[in-house]
């Protein structure tokens, strides 16, 4: 049901949006009127009805396309390559590059500096890059004792290229592709072999990043860059002397060819937000999507059905992305339970951290740990009488013997394992493909890079594909709540609308935290037409408005015929309140809204024109949209919005308008900035 692209309201192709890559949800509200997020579909021949349980929901977010980053919690998290000679950059040329974003300077020790890498040692001998609380950019030795550092050049929550070049005997600095500092020295205090972290170093203080890393390539050998230049504007390759390629996949991964095994340490995680954007509208042919499982209820019921049998060689494959574990096994594919166990599944295995197996009630916890919140491929597959899990393509040293007959269930289940509470599974699950009778992989592999389809034998394949809203970010799978849905009959731009009651009507888009605003500039834009008068009637929001809690929460809802109000709420005591005077709104007209951070100035632009009433002081960090989620047509309060929304918009980092402007003339653009 998904669309792959939008065009204008006259029909022509949308342009470019030179700020897409701050882009962080894009609803067109486009499909078959009446549709929302709750049918799933069977794509194999057998089409299974499909039964959703709980508020398990679909969406865009996926593990397929190119351009990624990754986030890190300032705290805890960072990446590790192991000790290698790779990193011993003796008296080499050099050239170290990453795209960062910060969303906060670092508060930890002493002097305060974020890490943007660091070739490291257990001892005092390392070099690493870092970014002072004043914005200077320095590399440094031994701690911080300098080799070359900037006056202050970066901001909080903006994509940023940056590059450390040694060259001979001479260090630069580039931050978009312009040198900031420069200094001659010999010294890089980095011989022998030793680790390379992103995000972190080993210094006592550990100054860790708080914010997204992406495309981080370490050079060993060649001063990539020795004059200005473009910033590059697609994801970095692995070219000459690459030691390390990282944070630009679905997953940790080195794409240099050393194919150093990453180690993620805290709770750093992968996230679509990206410095590039994408060139190419979301196509469900070239990213498919994901069912989105909230631990508490939620799964997928498949029939039971002779063809779910195995009494022979088999695969089933999925991609997920756990959120977090579950307080025992959590069924992921559960075509087995404790009554009938003698079918097959995989699970997650609770406190254990491990995935989980079983092949006609012969089963093993796998030796390989499971990743949080990164894409990870995984496909059971029984050949001959040898059962194995290949994780990320690559067969799990556990492994099950047994020729027994795998029986299919009554009930088998995705997302859940069945009859037993607390056996939930928590994030997303992309690509569900099961076949009978081949054994697809019988060595290791590339995982896929594509949507798979039903092959010969395929028994079951589950795109998530069958959405009516989606995110054309490609960042959010939204829960259609109640009677949310799509209405062809009433529409701004496209061939569609988001059409709520005003009685429980809602759009969620679970956390995530390209959702989260910190305390960096935003734009939150849409098209609403209301059908009843708009007291108190909230247009979006984070979850938990008025909710004691240590996030930062916002609210945005029309208060009358002449009012908009902007809200944010610490959660404790303090809130920030304005409403904003607008022209006097009709039912059945559609306005263009858009509220506006830029600094710590809050501006509301009612048709494109800012608001007589003035600007309200907003400092605060808005971090519960990427905490608990955002709503679209609620407040959290009970006011919930009775009409449409076309268009709506997020961009995170970035104030698109700081004066007038004229309203879009045609629906938002879903490529760019390239």
């Amino acid at each position: 049901m998904f669309a792959a692209g939008k065009t204008s309201g006259g029909g022509a192709a949308a342009t470019v949006d030179a700020q897409f890559n701050y882009v962080t949800m894009l609803l067109h509200g486009d499909g078959t009127n009446g549709a929302q997020n709750n049918t799933f579909l069977d794509s194999s021949t057998n089409a299974f009805t499909i039964t959703r349980n709980g508020n398990t929901t679909q969406g865009s977010f996926s593990p397929y396309g190119s351009n990624w980053s990754n986030n890190f919690n300032g705290s805890t998290g960072y990446l590790a390559a192991p000790s290698s000679s790779a990193f011993n950059v003796s008296s080499n040329n050099v050239t170290a590059e990453a795209w960062i974003y910060l969303t906060a300077f670092t508060t930890g020790g002493s002097p305060f500096i974020s890490t943007i890498w660091s070739l490291d040692s257990s001892g005092s001998q390392n070099t690493f890059a870092y970014v002072y609380s004043s914005g200077a950019i320095a590399v440094g030795i031994n701690g911080v004792n300098e080799i070359a550092s900037s006056t202050g050049v970066i901001s909080l929550n903006t994509w940023y290229h940056t590059a450390v070049v040694r060259n001979g005997s001479t260090t630069t600095i580039y931050v978009n592709g312009v040198s900031v500092a420069s200094n001659t020295t010999s010294v890089w205090a980095n011989t022998g072999a030793r680790p390379f972290l992103v995000g972190s170093t080993s210094q006592s203080a550990n100054y860790y990043f708080n914010g997204y890393i992406s495309n981080v390539r370490f050079v060993n050998g060649t001063a990539v860059y020795t004059t200005a230049f473009t910033p590059p504007t697609t994801p970095l390759t692995a070219i000459t002397n690459t030691s390390i390629l990282t944070c630009q996949s679905n997953r940790f991964v080195d794409n240099s060819t050393n194919n150093f095994t990453i180690t993620a340490t805290g709770t750093p995680s992968v996230q679509r937000f990206n410095p590039f954007g994408t060139a190419t509208a979301y196509d469900t042919s070239v990213i498919g999507g994901s069912g989105y499982f909230d631990g508490s209820g939620d799964f997928l019921g498949v029939p039971f059905s002779s063809n779910l049998t195995m009494p022979g060689d088999f695969t089933a494959e999925c991609w997920v992305y756990v959120t977090s574990a579950p307080e025992a096994y959590g069924g992921i594919l559960a075509f087995s339970n404790d009554s009938e166990n003698v079918g097959w599944n995989i699970l997650i295995g609770g406190t254990t951290t491990k995935f989980h197996f079983n092949v006609a009630m012969t089963y093993t916890d796998t030796a390989t740990s499971m990743t949080l919140n990164a894409w990870t491929h995984l496909a059971l597959v029984r050949s001959g009488s040898t059962g194995k899990l290949y994780i990320n393509g690559v067969a799990d040293a556990n492994t099950v013997t047994t020729s027994a007959t795998a029986t299919c269930p009554t009930n088998p289940q995705i997302g859940r394992y069945p009859l037993i509470s607390n056996r939930n599974f928590f994030g997303y699950i992309s690509n569900t493909r099961v076949i009978k009778g081949t054994a697809v992989y019988t060595s290791n592999f590339t995982p896929p890079t594509a949507p798979v389809t039903a092959i010969t034998n395929t028994q079951l394949l589950l795109n998530y594909t069958n959405g009516a809203i989606f995110d054309n970010a490609m960042m959010n799978d939204l829960e259609t709540v109640n009677q949310a849905q799509i209405s062809t009959s009433v529409v701004k731009y496209g061939t569609g609308s988001l059409a709520f009651d005003g009685t429980g009507d809602n759009l969620f888009a679970p956390a995530r935290q390209n959702l989260s605003f910190g305390t960096g500039n935003f734009t939150i834009e849409c098209w609403f037409n209301w059908s009843s008068a708009p007291s108190n009637m909230a247009v979006m929001s984070s979850k938990n408005y008025y909710t004691v809690s240590s996030n930062g929460n916002w609210l945005i809802r029309l208060t009358s015929q002449t009012g908009i109000a902007f809200a944010s709420y610490d959660g404790q005591s303090n809130e920030s309140y304005k409403e904003f005077a607008v022209p006097s709104m009709s039912s059945s007209t559609w306005y263009h809204l858009a509220i506006v951070r830029s600094g710590t100035t809050v501006t509301l632009y009612f048709n494109g024109t800012a608001s007589s009433s003035g600007t309200l002081t907003d400092s605060k960090a808005l971090t519960d949209g990427g905490v608990n989620g955002v709503y679209v047509g609620q407040g959290n309060i009970n006011n919930n919005f009775n009409g449409y929304i076309d268009d709506v918009r997020i961009t995170n980092g970035y104030a698109r308008y700081t004066a007038d402007f004229t309203p879009p003339t045609a629906a938002f653009p879903n490529t760019g900035p390239y």
